[in-house]
């Protein structure tokens, strides 16, 4: 089909757009900081499970200083008891007076034990909580870091939707100017994901690479720069560069 030097202009016009708004359209799709999203994400869940497992050993730690602190003051309650008795001496044999104070003894003996183990835990729980602190400020930095990200994409998402609208609203003119047949053929090598029309630099499809015969080619090169064809492979608009 011969097209007129308006037309051409207006075909190489809407080459150059449709181009623009592939590339637009794809990183619109997949966003250049989605994989680092990706990967904050997968960080955030990962410290999460850290943080789970940090907050369970400061909860054992507790318990157990809370454990101590019950069975300590259960022993006191027992010297107290054994103390009264052995004042009271109501009824106490020498002997029962000592195996007063050897349980008395064995109480307090007993609460040391305990109190060593209670501060052991302690410290134990400092460390345990340290950690957990640790965990929770890197968590923040990540979640600090995830919302920036985010933010960006989206913003970035909402400039691409504004430039493909202001690309398509341009390529509206280009498209007014096309015979319809040739807008035909343009846009359906498009649906099947090609660019469609291509400029010929040489004998070969500049939307697919397919070889254009040696005699064609001539016959191309003889003809006036404004006629177009049809690639035989994928179809697309050709147009041989003037």
């Amino acid at each position: 089909m011969l097209i007129t030097d308006s037309q051409r202009t207006a075909l190489q016009t809407l080459i150059e757009l449709t181009a623009n708004g592939r590339a637009l359209q794809f990183e619109h799709d997949n966003p250049k900081r989605a994989e680092e999203l990706k990967e904050l994400v997968a960080r955030h869940k990962e410290l999460g499970e850290r943080r789970t497992e940090a907050a369970a050993v400061v909860e054992g730690h507790q318990q157990a200083i809370d454990e101590a602190t019950r069975l300590i003051e259960a022993q006191r309650s027992k010297i107290e008891k054994k103390t009264a008795e052995l004042n009271d001496g109501t009824g106490l044999t020498s002997r029962d007076m000592v195996n007063l104070q050897e349980e008395i003894a064995g109480h307090e003996a007993r609460i040391s034990e305990l109190e060593e183990s209670q501060l052991d835990e302690m410290e134990k729980l400092e460390a345990a909580e340290g950690e957990l602190a640790a965990v929770d400020d890197r968590i923040a930095e990540v979640t600090a870091s995830g919302k920036e990200v985010q933010t960006a994409v989206k913003d970035r998402k909402a400039e691409l939707r504004k430039r493909i609208a202001e690309n398509e609203s341009a390529a509206s003119g280009p498209r007014s100017e096309m015979p319809q047949q040739l807008l035909t053929a343009f846009d359906a090598n498009v649906r099947q994901g090609g660019p469609g029309a291509a400029l010929l630099t040489g004998p070969n499809c500049q939307a697919c690479g397919q070889e254009i015969g040696g005699a064609v080619w001539h016959g191309m090169l003889g003809a006036d720069a404004n006629e177009t064809y049809e690639c035989e492979e994928c179809e697309a608009v050709l147009l041989r560069r003037s």
